[in-house]
């Protein structure tokens, strides 16, 4: 993770509730269109077609390919297949071990706090920021989010002067989809945006891109991968060479987001037990190790394969042989990302992991909300009006056709 998360480098997009709506109808379109595609791929058995796409990356069971120049005249006449139409396409499939709504609560960061800790564990771009948001998550879906957002990712070679990083103005968009055939797939959407408001930074070029990528559960623990996308570098020469092997690497990020939710699942779990315990006290707990039973307490000198650590959930010994450390990412109030090594045991470990990430992020969303309840009284007092996102952000998804945005 690079860390360039900043405010909003544009003025304030002031959207309408009619721009909203159009946002929310352009998002359905998107993924109504790629859906087909996907199905197609599905219900051709999986093929991919060697005259159209050329590999380009691997990485555990997943490939990706970009699209052959010689290929784009046949894929547009048989719209059976994407194509960039010139412009670099990808598409990536295969599969990846974990559940679904865990990869989906990794996935989605609809504010800059849950952007950045989301970065922390995926790293898949280099600076970003929150625009605006259109539709946010809610206890009834808890993973359907779409939001405006600006991101850079850097080119190689941009130190030198010779390029420039390339820098988004996107829709971002999170959520469940049902096919024709009742099977629910999550999806992740980037589809370029522009406004008045979003006017070209220093030393960037601004590009465009359109991506999408359809996840499924296919067996207990493994899941389904169909993505395409497609960049427009603003350049013919060089930098397209460049964005190419980016591309690839950001849909190969994926693969961190089912890991990134089992980590949002353990720091959630453990500021509840941090509560609990400032209410309650810690426990008290005998001096032996949780998982193993080993006594701690009589230690000899020489003797390391014991400590006196303890469990972060359960607040119970662990020995050295036995403790599980992970590297946890938490957002302090003032926004700024903290990184510390948290001890558990197995127990505690296998407890959150089988957690159902859909309880957790509802959870987290009404903890959030007595929290920001707590303090309507002063935020009104700041803010001396409504705030405009909270008065539409259900209205346009309304409005929305039925399959992605209820």
């Amino acid at each position: 993770m690079k860390g360039r998360f900043i405010v909003n480098p544009f003025q304030e997009l002031n959207l309408t509730v009619a721009d909203r709506t159009s946002l929310v109808d352009l998002a359905n379109q998107c993924i109504s269109s790629n859906l087909a595609l996907c199905m197609k791929y599905l219900d051709n058995k999986r093929k991919v077609d060697p005259a159209h796409w050329k590999p380009l990356k691997e990485k555990e069971k997943l490939k990706v390919y970009s699209e052959r120049p010689e290929g784009v005249a046949a894929a547009t006449a048989s719209g059976n297949e994407p194509t960039g139409s010139g412009l670099p396409m990808i598409l990536c499939v295969g599969t990846k071990e974990g559940k679904l709504d865990d990869l989906m609560y990794g996935m989605i960061s609809e504010d800059l706090e849950t952007m950045r800790m989301k970065a922390s564990y995926v790293d898949d771009f280099s600076g970003a920021a929150v625009l605006e948001s259109v539709v946010l998550p809610t206890l009834e879906d808890p993973f359907q989010s779409l939001v405006i957002k600006w991101m850079e990712l850097d080119i190689p070679f941009h130190s030198t002067n010779l390029v420039k990083n390339r820098d988004y103005v996107y829709l971002e968009g999170t959520g469940y989809v049902t096919n024709s055939k009742g099977e629910r797939l999550g999806y992740h959407l980037l589809h370029s945006v522009n406004f008045p408001q979003t006017h070209n930074l220093p030393n960037r070029v601004r590009g465009n891109l359109s991506i999408i990528a359809f996840w499924r559960q296919i067996g207990p623990n493994t899941m389904e991968l169909y993505a395409t996308g497609v960049m427009d570098p603003v350049d013919a020469g060089l930098v397209r060479r460049l964005v190419v092997p980016n591309m690839a690497s950001l849909f190969l990020s994926s693969l961190k987001y089912a890991y990134c939710g089992q980590m949002r699942k353990l720091s959630f779990m453990l500021e509840r037990r941090y509560e609990e315990s400032k209410l309650h006290g810690a426990p008290n707990r005998k001096n032996v190790c949780v998982t193993c039973a080993s006594s701690i307490s009589s230690r000899k000198l020489g003797d390391f394969g014991k400590s006196d650590s303890t469990c972060k959930l359960c607040f119970g010994f662990v020995c050295n042989p036995c403790k599980i450390v992970r590297k946890l990412s938490f957002v302090d109030p003032d926004l700024l990302l903290s990184q510390r090594k948290v001890t558990f045991c197995t127990a505690c470990i296998s407890e959150v992991t089988r957690m159902s990430a859909i309880d957790v992020a509802r959870a987290y969303l009404m903890a959030r909300k007595r929290h920001n309840d707590a303090n309507s009284s002063a935020d009104r007092a700041l803010s001396s009006g409504a705030n405009s996102t909270e008065l539409s952000y259900s209205s346009p998804s309304e409005a929305g056709p039925r399959s992605a945005f209820l």
